[in-house]
C-alpha cells in the first residue's frame, strides 16, 4: 500500500511539475523566437548601411552619363571582393545598433541594389549557387510589398528593404538562418527540461519518502495497538466465557463459591468497559469539528478534589500524596476537562510509583499561565519512550512496568489540553523522577 502511495505521489508531482515546466518553456521559447526575429530585422538593417557610399557612387556615375556596369533590366552579381571589408583589429568595437562589417556575417545574406530609373539591378551574395532568376523574382515581389521587413514565402526568404527616390536597397536571408537559431533554442530548452525533470524526480523520491515515514510510523503503532488491545480484550473475554461455563456446568454450586465466580466475571466486564470507553473518548476528542466553550474554572479546587478522590487508592498502594496548591487560581477551561487532566495525571503517577513512594501535586501561577505539576520520583521513562508517550496508539508503559494500562490515558490528556489551548510537557530523569507540567491560560 505504501509503495503504491509513493508511486502515486511521485507520478502526480512529476506530472504537475512537468506541465508547469513545459508551459514555462513554451512561453520562453516563443519569447526567444520573437527576440531572434526582431534581432534579424535589426541585423538586416545594419547589413545595408555600409553600402550607402557605394550607392551614392553609382548614382553619381549615372548622373555623369557613364555607362553602367551591366545591361538594364538584368541581374548582375558584383564581385565579392567589392563587399565591405572587415573592421581593422585596432578599431574599437561598435555600439549595438551601429553598422558592423564582419565578412562572415555578410556571407549569410544577399544584398540587392535596384535602380528605379534604369532598372539596373546588382547584388552581392556569399554563395555562388544563387540563381539570378530567383533573385529577380524575389526583388519584384518585395518591391510590390508595402512592408519594410517580412517574408517571401515562395522562395523561403526573409527580406529587409530601404527605399529612396531612385533606388531600392534590399537584404535577403534564407529561412535556415533563423531556423538554425530556433533549433538551437529548442535543443537547449529540451536539455534543460530533461535535466530539470531528472532533478524533480530525485526530489520527488525524497519527498515521498519523507511523506510516507509518518504514515509508516502510524501504521506500525496501529499494528502494535491492535495487538495490545486484542490481548487486553481477549483476557477478560476468556474470563467471562470460562466463568459462565463453570457456572452453567455446576448449577448446584454453593452461594459463596458462586459469588466468587460472578465477582470475577463482573471485574472482567468492567475492565472491558473501561477499555471501550477510553477508545470512544479518544475518538471523540480527535473529532475535527469538535469545539469547546471555555469558562472560568478554579484549578486549585479541581486539583484538591482529585487528590481527595485518589487518597484511598494511594493508601491501598502505600503511597503518600503531598500537595502544594496555591489558593484561588483560575484558568480558562471547562470543569470536566480540568478535573480529568488532574485526575488522569495523578492516577498515572500512582500507577508507576513503587510502594512506599511519594507523588507530589502542586499548582502555581505566573503572569500569563497557571501551572499544574505532578511528580513521581520512583519511576523513570526511558529516553526512547519519552518523545512518544503522548502519541496515539503508543504503549508508553512498556519501559516502566507491564500491563499498567491500555496506553490511552496520556493520549486522551494530550487531546484535552489541545482542545482547551493548554500545553503539556514531560521530563524524566533518575535525579528528578518523572514530572508532568500543564500550563493553562490564566484567568483573573
Amino acid at each position: 500500500m505504501l509503495k503504491n502511495y509513493r508511486r502515486q505521489f511521485v507520478m502526480s508531482n512529476m506530472l504537475l511539475s512537468g506541465t508547469v515546466l513545459l508551459i514555462t518553456f513554451i512561453i520562453l521559447g516563443v519569447g526567444m523566437y520573437r527576440s531572434d526575429y526582431s534581432e534579424l530585422e535589426n541585423t538586416m538593417s545594419i547589413i545595408l548601411k555600409p553600402w550607402n557610399s557605394q550607392s551614392q557612387r553609382s548614382q553619381e556615375r549615372t548622373e555623369r552619363g557613364d555607362a553602367p556596369d551591366i545591361e538594364q533590366g538584368s541581374a548582375h552579381r558584383v564581385n565579392t571582393a567589392d563587399r565591405p571589408q572587415s573592421r581593422p583589429k585596432n578599431e574599437p568595437e561598435p555600439e549595438r545598433g551601429e553598422a558592423f562589417t564582419d565578412i562572415d556575417l555578410y556571407a549569410n545574406f544577399i544584398t540587392v541594389f535596384y535602380d528605379q530609373r534604369t532598372n539596373e539591378m546588382s547584388y552581392i551574395s556569399g554563395s555562388d549557387n544563387i540563381d539570378d532568376g530567383i533573385v529577380s523574382a524575389a526583388v519584384d515581389l518585395v518591391r510590390r510589398s508595402p512592408d519594410k521587413f517580412g517574408r517571401v514565402k515562395e522562395y523561403r526568404l526573409f527580406y529587409y528593404k530601404e527605399v529612396t527616390q531612385r533606388e531600392y536597397k534590399i537584404a535577403f536571408v534564407d529561412y535556415s538562418y533563423i531556423t538554425s537559431r530556433v533549433l538551437k533554442n529548442v535543443l537547449f530548452l529540451t536539455l534543460v527540461f530533461i535535466v530539470s525533470m531528472a532533478f524533480i524526480f530525485q526530489i520527488s523520491l525524497k519527498l515521498s519518502a519523507d511523506a510516507v515515514r509518518p504514515l509508516e510510523s502510524a501504521i506500525e503503532m496501529e499494528r502494535n495497538f491492535v495487538a495490545d488491545i486484542s490481548h487486553d480484550l481477549k483476557t477478560p473475554i476468556t474470563v467471562v466465557l470460562t466463568n459462565n461455563s463453570i457456572l452453567k456446568s455446576n448449577p448446584d454450586m454453593p452461594p459463596d463459591e458462586r459469588s466468587q465466580w460472578t465477582s470475577s466475571t463482573d471485574m472482567a466486564a468492567k475492565n472491558m468497559m473501561k477499555l471501550v470507553n477510553e477508545m470512544l473518548t479518544l475518538s471523540s476528542l480527535e473529532s475535527i469539528d469538535r469545539t469547546v466553550e471555555k469558562e472560568r474554572v478554579s484549578l486549585s479546587s479541581a486539583a484538591e478534589k482529585c487528590v481527595l478522590q485518589l487518597e484511598s487508592l494511594a493508601y491501598e498502594q502505600n503511597i503518600t500524596i503531598t500537595t502544594d496548591i496555591a489558593d484561588d487560581i483560575f484558568v480558562l477551561s471547562t470543569a470536566e476537562y480540568t478535573e480529568r487532566i488532574c485526575s488522569g495525571l495523578i492516577d498515572n503517577a500512582l500507577k508507576y510509583e513503587p510502594e512506599g513512594g511519594v507523588v507530589e501535586v502542586s499548582v502555581s501561577k505566573s503572569k500569563r499561565f497557571a501551572r499544574l505539576t505532578v511528580r513521581n520520583r520512583g519511576s523513570v521513562i526511558s529516553s526512547d519512550d519519552l518523545p512518544h508517550i503522548f502519541e496515539r496508539f503508543y504503549r508508553g508503559d512498556k519501559a516502566r512496568s507491564p500491563q499498567k494500562g491500555h496506553g490511552l490515558g496520556l493520549p486522551i490528556i494530550k487531546q484535552i489540553t489541545e482542545l482547551i489551548s493548554a500545553q503539556i510537557t514531560v521530563e524524566s530523569s533518575p535525579s528528578t523522577g518523572t514530572v508532568f507540567n500543564v500550563d493553562f491560560e490564566s484567568c483573573e
